[in-house]
């Protein structure tokens, strides 16, 4: 049974808490009964009217976020905005670059000849020019003869064989086996630098020690482009070696079809013998016949699969 105030009853207040329909009290400010519960359909009315509001309020983000396009100077911003959105997706904004001091040079020491050599082999400019600048002599070698210039020849340097003959290395300096420069450029197949020293004055037609000629060894390495330019340079295409082979026998020999082909453009003799009295067509007969002969005599082997 509940209680009533004297207060109550004058004021009328226990009357207004009453709530039609369903017969519960209109909870207190701050107090929350634990009986009281909304109907289903309020429950449903308020979530409709919560989803509305939002509804509203995302309307109205997106109709402020728009341009309102009034004249043509707002149709050129639209453009431009879109354009500056459309870069920097395509092209992320880059991290400033740090600001590199430069740092003092480390003073290096005195470079000797073996060091002089293997710099050169290994492109080292660094150690070149301190060689140079403190007196060295561009043409010193080891003991096979062989060069600073001849190294870098040999390994595709082409800045540092520049350097070197301004240094006043001697274009033709030969190794021990009379090798110039210009026979290490034609093994490593370097066409610029092979240039290089034609530009410079090497001659195109040096031997060594086996009468060999550029020609010869651009032809044993397989470097066609080596072995076109030395020809369009004036080289002797039929010089025989102390064996008496031409580039065309060697061609045949190292079985070089490319390089054989520009030869026989270029007007090279097909009756060119050596000092065994063979010519470039007979060394291919021979060699057809070797693998001939090599390839009948394991036929019906028990390895050999006919």
């Amino acid at each position: 049974m509940d209680v009533v105030s004297v207060q109550q009853l004058v004021s009328g207040e226990r009357e207004e808490r009453k709530v039609l329909g369903h017969g519960h009290e209109v909870p207190d400010p701050g107090v929350w009964p634990g009986n009281w519960r909304l109907g289903p359909r309020e429950v449903v009315a308020q979530e409709k009217q919560k989803l509305g509001e939002e509804k509203r309020r995302r309307l109205e983000r997106f109709t402020s976020s728009r341009l309102k396009l009034e004249n043509l100077a707002d149709l050129e911003n639209l453009v431009q905005r879109r354009r500056e959105n459309r870069l920097k997706r395509r092209f992320p904004p880059r991290a400033p670059k740090s600001v590199v001091k430069p740092q003092a040079q480390v003073q290096l020491e005195p470079v000797d000849l073996e060091m002089f050599l293997k710099a050169a082999a290994e492109n080292q400019e660094a150690l070149i020019d301190k060689y140079l600048t403190d007196g060295g002599d561009p043409d010193a070698h080891d003991k096979l003869h062989r060069t600073a210039l001849h190294w870098a020849c040999l390994k595709g340097h082409s800045q540092l064989v520049n350097k070197l003959l301004e240094a006043g290395a001697t274009v033709d300096t030969r190794d021990l086996l009379d090798r110039t420069p210009v026979f290490w450029a034609c093994r490593g197949g370097h066409l610029d630098i092979l240039k290089q020293l034609l530009n410079h004055g090497a001659q195109v037609n040096a031997r060594d020690k086996i009468w060999s000629t550029p020609l010869h060894v651009a032809v044993r390495t397989g470097h066609c482009e080596c072995l076109e330019h030395l020809i369009a340079c004036g080289a002797h295409i039929d010089a025989q070696d102390k064996e008496g082979d031409t580039a065309l026998h060697e061609a045949v020999r190292h079985g070089h079809y490319r390089a054989m082909k520009v030869l026989l453009l270029y007007g090279a003799q097909l009756g060119m013998q050596n000092q065994a009295s063979v010519t470039p067509v007979q060394l291919a007969r021979d060699w057809q016949r070797g693998i001939r002969e090599a390839l009948q005599a394991h036929v019906g082997h028990p390895r050999t699969r006919c």
